[in-house]
């Protein structure tokens, strides 16, 4: 515990908080016990969804660079398109990208001729940028048909869905709250998916940002690793 406060200037607010989270854990108030952690795989994927952001994103990636985690980035095309810079910082900062789509549709109301050319264009961004060609996709709100998933991975794509929802994307949802939502249901070998933006860029992602750290300073307690989807 004073490895983990020593090596932060945490602000006074954020260490109650964590202690009173430390409380909840150990009592098993709030969330699970430990006898009921997974402790054979110690693996975690730190997952973001609907960026990148011209604001939070960046913010996200200062404390992933804080706490030294690598995360998976899963990015919107035309976001992409308006925010350049930000997507080539995700990537050199080691974190792995991934598509989202190009314009965040829903597959299931869409052909597959649609869903494709979204996927490409997005794919054909990121080449631009990063020069790589991600395989690795995310349908928005984790929409899609067997039938389409069997089509993508014909091409090449694993669809990557998740584990445990921090709800973080949920209006009036507190700090505390996406804590909770994640703590509750952590085990080993998990996806975690957050949101470093709105796909309509409307919603804050503030409580995000405040979240995270707490987040990873649990799960480093507890003794886990961070790994990116690919490495997973």
């Amino acid at each position: 515990m004073i490895l983990l406060f020593s090596k932060n200037k945490l602000h006074p607010f954020r260490i109650h908080r964590f202690a009173l989270l430390l409380i909840f854990f150990c009592f098993g108030c709030e969330y699970q016990s430990v006898e009921n952690i997974d402790t054979i795989s110690k693996s975690i994927a730190l997952t973001f969804d609907d960026g990148p952001d011209p604001l939070y994103t960046g913010m996200i990636l200062d404390v992933l660079k804080e706490n030294d985690v690598k995360a998976t980035f899963f990015l919107v095309g035309n976001k992409i398109k308006e925010n350049p810079g930000i997507a080539e910082r995700i990537f050199k900062e080691g974190h792995c990208i991934a598509n989202h789509t190009y314009t965040h549709i829903d597959l299931k109301k869409k052909s597959f001729k649609v869903i494709y050319s979204e996927i490409q264009q997005t794919e054909q961004l990121i080449m631009n940028i990063c020069g790589v060609s991600p395989k690795l996709f995310r349908p928005p709100w984790g929409h899609i048909s067997t039938s389409q998933k069997e089509e993508l991975e014909k091409y090449g794509y694993k669809i990557v869905l998740w584990d445990v929802n921090s709800g973080d994307y949920k209006p009036g949802v507190t700090v505390n709250e996406i804590v909770s939502n994640v703590m509750k249901n952590i085990g080993g070998n998990k996806v975690i998916v957050f949101h470093d933006s709105d796909y309509q860029c409307k919603a804050s992602r503030q409580n995000t940002v405040l979240a995270l750290p707490e987040i990873i300073g649990f799960l480093k307690a507890l003794g886990y690793n961070f790994v990116t989807i690919d490495k997973m």
